[in-house]
């Protein structure tokens, strides 16, 4: 009897498992598609708000500004109270966000709403990561975390074409309607399952020393082998999320339905990466493998640079390489897990995904304030793109010689 209580709670415990991480992955998905949402409606927001290019730039910034400034709050959260209050708790301010950027007036509502939008997503993709972390083995942490970022690329897809057909015939803000929606199905399902509680020892540390000692995180020298390579993978999500719209409808003309179909080939392309890098892993090594994928991804703005106009297909296949580099996310945040204490884990995910957030905020502006260079010095549009793609190339540079010098993890 004892030994089928036993059986029958661990089985109880797996099934609450697996089906918090199916949740939070759906959490997750949404988050993709309002990370990506943006660069398929890029033209259409700048016409209804009345914003310049650095203006868009600000607007998409909002949204990776707040998520960036969330994460360390949302680590403590988490080593003190579990994933799911924490999470549903900002999941319920993007429920309102959500609903408030359909209906913006202008720019200035838009701003807020995306802040709101970053701080509901803020705690989803940490969230599955450190409760993957609680309740898998080191073994399947990998494999599960990478199927999960690969499921929620779906979101992503949602965002291209689904979303380009949509605002062809409903208009953005119908269209955003049902992604509102979405957020507060979400909000309801991970208050209602997703069920933990935090590490009893973080849970009374004062908040203070609990900050404190998050800053000393920061103190871990290895980690700064890895920080850079975080702030890097923005250099293709941000152009994806963000500047790949306005690439297509300044460079090439394409209208929503178009973009959408384009932007679709991107997502897609993610997908298979996710699914694929796992492989390589296995194959060889979490290290070999996310230096060379990054320069190969590297190579993708290198080759935009010197022909950013040199047609539409290759442009896009160009721009598909250089944004998978963010599928790199999963392995560097397992990388980064076996540098932090267990008691820590959720405020050391927390620091690496601040810098993560905090590079798609800086990297967004900051090719837009590239393009409103361009406008004011009237350089051809491909001149402005080749001046972005070329940011984006040294970025990568930057990052990955002193990632040559993280340590190696060892193999479980």
């Amino acid at each position: 009897m004892p030994e089928e209580s036993a059986l029958h709670g661990a089985s109880t415990a797996a099934r609450r498992a697996r089906r918090g991480i199916v949740l939070l992955t759906f959490a997750f998905a949404l988050s993709q598609f309002y990370r990506s949402c943006l660069a398929v409606m890029a033209p259409e927001l700048q016409h209804d708000f009345g914003l310049t290019a650095a203006g868009f730039g600000s607007l998409s910034s909002c949204f990776f500004l707040a998520f960036a400034v969330a994460q360390i709050p949302v680590g403590i959260a988490f080593d003190r109270y579990g994933v799911g209050k924490p999470t549903a708790l900002l999941l319920a301010i993007g429920a309102v966000s959500s609903l408030l950027f359909t209906a913006a007036p202008n720019g200035t509502v838009a701003m807020l709403a995306q802040a709101g939008l970053g701080l509901a997503c803020a705690p989803v993709f940490m969230g599955l990561l450190h409760f993957a972390s609680e309740h898998l083995s080191e073994r399947n942490y990998t494999r599960v975390v990478s199927q999960s970022n690969a499921t929620g690329m779906i979101g992503a897809l949602c965002a291209t074409a689904p979303l380009g057909w949509a605002m062809h015939l409903l208009g953005w803000r119908v269209a955003m309607s049902f992604a509102a929606l979405c957020m507060v199905v979400a909000c309801y399902g991970v208050w209602r399952f997703v069920r933990d509680e935090g590490h009893a020892e973080a849970r009374h540390v004062p908040l203070w020393p609990m900050l404190s000692q998050s800053a000393k995180l920061l103190a871990i020298a290895p980690l700064w082998t890895l920080i850079p390579m975080c702030v890097a993978m923005s250099a293709g999500t941000a152009f994806r999320n963000a500047w790949s719209g306005p690439y297509l409808a300044n460079v090439y003309g394409l209208d929503s339905g178009a973009r959408g179909v384009a932007l679709a080939l991107l997502s897609v392309s993610g997908f298979l990466t996710a699914f694929f890098l796992p492989v390589l892993v296995r194959r060889s090594s979490l290290k070999t493998t996310i230096a060379a994928w990054s320069c190969l991804a590297m190579t993708g703005a290198i080759f935009l640079t010197v022909w950013p106009a040199s047609g539409m297909v290759s442009g896009v296949g160009l721009m598909a390489l250089l944004s998978t580099i963010g599928m790199l996310h999963p392995l560097i945040m397992a990388q980064g897990r076996g540098l932090v204490p267990p008691s820590s884990r959720g405020r050391g995910l927390g620091v690496l995904n601040t810098f993560v957030f905090l590079g798609s905020a800086l990297t967004s502006w900051g090719f837009g304030m590239i393009a409103r260079m361009g406008e004011l010095q009237r350089w051809p549009v491909s001149k402005t793109y080749a001046t972005i793609f070329l940011a984006a190339a040294v970025m990568v540079v930057l990052a990955v010689v002193p990632y040559l010098f993280s340590p190696s993890p060892k193999r479980s």
